[in-house]
C-alpha cells in the first residue's frame, strides 16, 4: 500500500518559529521557522518515503467557522511580523521541491487535512498525518496514523488506534468529544 504524507504546514511552521531562536539570512530576512520546518519535513520524507505528499496551510484567520461564531479562536494572538513572510518562503521551498501544497479561502489547514485523509482512504492509501495539533487524532483509522510533534521540532509520537486507546482510553473518533468536554486551550 502506498503511503500518503499529509502535512499540517501551518502547525509545523508555528512550532518551528517558537522552538528555534530567531535566525536571519544574509539579507536580514527571518528564516528560523522556514529552517525548522524544512528540517522536520526532510527528516520525515527520508524516514517514511511516501509515494504521495501534500502540505496544507491556513489561508487566513477568516473561515466559515468565524463567520458562524465570531468568538472562534478570537483569543489567538496576532501572527508575529517576523513569522509572516516565512509562510511564503516555505511555500517557495516546497514548490522548488515539486511538493504539492494547498490552502483554501474559508477553510483551515485542519479541514484540508481531513478531506485529504478521507480521499486517501477511498483511494486505498496508507495515510500519515504530520502535525502538532491533537485535533488530528480523531482522523486515525486502520489506514491513517498521526505523527504528533510533542516537543520542540524533533520529538514526535506515532499514534494509531492502539496508541490512542492506551493514552486516552478512547477510540479516535471520541477524541473530539473529549476535547469538547475538557475545552481546548489551543483553540
Amino acid at each position: 500500500m502506498k503511503k500518503f504524507l499529509i502535512v499540517d504546514g501551518s502547525s509545523l511552521i508555528h512550532r518551528a518559529f517558537y522552538a528555534l531562536p530567531l535566525l536571519t539570512n544574509g539579507a536580514g530576512a527571518f528564516t528560523n521557522a522556514a529552517y525548522g520546518f524544512t528540517n522536520m519535513f526532510m527528516k520525515i520524507l527520508g524516514e517514511e518515503n511516501p509515494g504521495y505528499c501534500v502540505v496544507c496551510f491556513d489561508k487566513s484567520r477568516v473561515t466559515f467557522r468565524t463567520e458562524q461564531y465570531h468568538e472562534y479562536k478570537a483569543q489567538r494572538k496576532a501572527t508575529p511580523e517576523e513569522l509572516k513572510p516565512q509562510f511564503d518562503l516555505v511555500k517557495q521551498i516546497l514548490t522548488a521541491m515539486n511538493i504539492a501544497w494547498e490552502e483554501l479561502d474559508g477553510f483551515e489547514a485542519d479541514d484540508l487535512i481531513g478531506t485529504f485523509a478521507c480521499q486517501g482512504e477511498k483511494q486505498g492509501l496508507e495515510n500519515l498525518i504530520l502535525t502538532g495539533d491533537k485535533d488530528a487524532l480523531q482522523l486515525i483509522s486502520p489506514q491513517c496514523t498521526v505523527l504528533l510533534i510533542r516537543k520542540g521540532i524533533s520529538e514526535m509520537d506515532r499514534y494509531d488506534e492502539k496508541a490512542v486507546m492506551k493514552r486516552y482510553g478512547l477510540v479516535p473518533n471520541q477524541i473530539i468529544d473529549l476535547k469538547g468536554l475538557m475545552g481546548d486551550q489551543s483553540d
